[in-house]
Formats: structure tokens, C-alpha cells, sequence
């Protein structure tokens, strides 16, 4: 048995949406991320073949604070046992020795053993368990005096002090980063920091899949101004959903969020991370 993994190639898009369709078909996302990824210089997607059939997929992204996060490992069922998932570990860690990156981490369900336990097996640790909201996105609006911040330093001294309040993490399409200068940068660049006249703020925007759905990754002051916010925001782009994820010792965050008629996400979700 010939087990080759290597850099994805454009001609494997098909084959790869294909192996996520059969691994977790209850989320799949490829389609909508597979040029960011294959075009992500700094980063490495790669996929796995079994005696020439594509099998396995395994993205390694450089976030703004310089960690490595460790992203949509695929395994179709068939092939699953045979180390493929080992090998991608592997070379995540061959990879971050080369670019000299010190913490890789990754999220799984909190009932995800098989998922959970690989990570562990090379060195990942759970250091933070979230809880999620989502909302159906409606028609709806809003009198608000929100105006976006694009003054990098400006939104840094707003933000940092808030990260504390959020327990130094913010989420984005389940991609769990760090609070930091880096990533206050980042996301002014990418404009998603709001305030409003009365120093209510909110982060929201998408990493990926920006059409279709928005996420809130902090909200500060007026619970129902900025939430009332984000979802005349989620009306106008047309977004299908709306999400919110927290670590789960924030119980006000929690009941700010159900009281303005969100939802919980069936289970929590856990990080795991190391430092190398």
C-alpha cells in the first residue's frame, strides 16, 4: 500500500471536495474556501493519497499573531486507520520547526474522541472549552450611529483593554485566535470594528464564506444596541446565519445572547494547543 502526501494541486479540487463530502458531510466548506487556501503562500494545503486515489486533506494557516492553526483534517471513511491523519500531524510539525512558528492549535467537538485524541498524541492540550449561538438571519432594521473604525492604532487601543473581557479569544467561523496588537491590526484591515457614539463596539465580519454567513466575535457595552447591530448588518450584506462563539465560563455573555434570541449550538467545542 502506497501512501503519498503532497501539496494540492488545482486539478485535486474536485477530488478533495469530494473526500470532505465523505468525511464530514455534515460540514463542508471546501468549495468556498479551496482558492483562499491553495493560493495561501505562507500556509500549506496539502492532501493524501491511498495506491493513487485521493483520500485525505489537512490545511496549516499562519495566523496574524504568527501560531499555526490546524484546520480541515478529512479522512474518508474507508482509509481512516491507516495513519493518514498521523502523517498530516507530522508534517504540521516538521513545518512549524522550518518557519520557526512556536504554538500550533486546533478545535474539535467536545465529544469528538478520535479527533481529540490524535491531537493529543502529538502534544495538544485542551486549553479552552466555547459555547455557541447562531440566529437565522431576517429582514430587520435598525437606528444605530455605529461607524466602522479603519485607524489601526486607534482600534488597538480600543480593542486590547476588551480582549480580557472575552477571555483573550475571538472567534471567526469556528477559527479560534488570540487576542493580540496583531490581530486588532487584522481585523481593522479587514473591517470589521465597530463604534458607535454612545462607545458601544463590535467585532463582526468572516474569515471565509462572507455571503453567507456573519460572525460576531465581541460585542462591549449595550448588549441589545449591538446586537440589534449586527443583525441589521446580517440583513443588509444577505447572509443565511448569524454566530457567535465564547468561552463557556462567560455566563453573562451566554444569557446576553439568548436573551436577544439566539440559539445554542447543540454541543461546546474544545481548543487544544501546544507550544513548541
Amino acid at each position: 500500500m502506497e501512501i503519498i502526501l503532497r501539496k494540492a494541486t488545482p486539478e485535486d479540487k474536485e477530488k478533495t471536495i469530494w473526500v470532505e463530502s465523505q468525511s464530514t458531510p455534515n460540514l463542508s466548506y471546501v468549495p468556498h474556501v479551496w482558492d483562499m487556501f491553495i493560493n495561501d503562500k505562507e500556509g500549506d494545503w496539502s492532501v493524501e493519497s491511498v495506491d493513487g486515489e485521493l483520500a485525505g486533506c489537512g490545511k496549516y494557516s499562519i495566523l496574524p499573531d504568527g501560531s499555526a492553526w490546524l484546520e480541515t483534517l478529512r479522512v474518508i471513511p474507508q482509509r481512516q486507520g491507516l495513519g493518514l491523519g498521523k502523517r498530516l500531524y507530522e508534517h504540521w510539525l516538521k513545518l512549524s520547526e522550518e518557519k520557526g512558528v512556536k504554538t500550533m492549535r486546533m478545535y474539535t467537538g467536545i465529544n469528538n474522541a478520535v479527533s481529540s485524541g490524535l491531537a493529543e498524541r502529538y502534544g495538544l492540550s485542551t486549553v479552552e472549552t466555547f459555547h455557541g449561538v447562531k440566529m437565522e438571519a431576517k429582514p430587520f432594521k435598525t437606528e444605530h450611529s455605529f461607524k466602522r473604525i479603519t485607524d489601526v492604532e486607534e482600534a488597538t487601543e480600543l480593542l486590547l483593554p476588551l480582549g480580557e473581557q472575552w477571555g483573550n479569544w475571538i472567534v471567526l467561523n469556528r477559527t479560534y485566535y488570540k487576542w493580540s496588537p496583531a490581530m486588532c491590526k487584522w481585523l481593522t484591515e479587514k473591517d470589521m470594528v465597530y463604534k458607535d457614539d454612545d462607545g458601544n463596539v463590535v467585532v463582526m465580519g468572516a474569515r471565509f464564506m462572507a455571503d453567507y454567513q456573519l460572525h460576531i466575535g465581541l460585542f462591549h457595552g449595550d448588549a441589545k444596541t449591538c446586537l440589534d447591530f449586527a443583525k441589521a448588518n446580517a440583513a443588509n450584506i444577505g447572509v443565511k446565519s448569524i454566530h457567535c462563539l465564547y468561552p463557556q465560563r462567560f455566563n453573562e455573555i451566554e444569557k446576553q445572547l439568548l436573551d436577544n434570541k439566539f440559539v445554542m449550538e447543540p454541543a461546546p467545542f474544545i481548543v487544544k494547543e501546544i507550544n513548541l
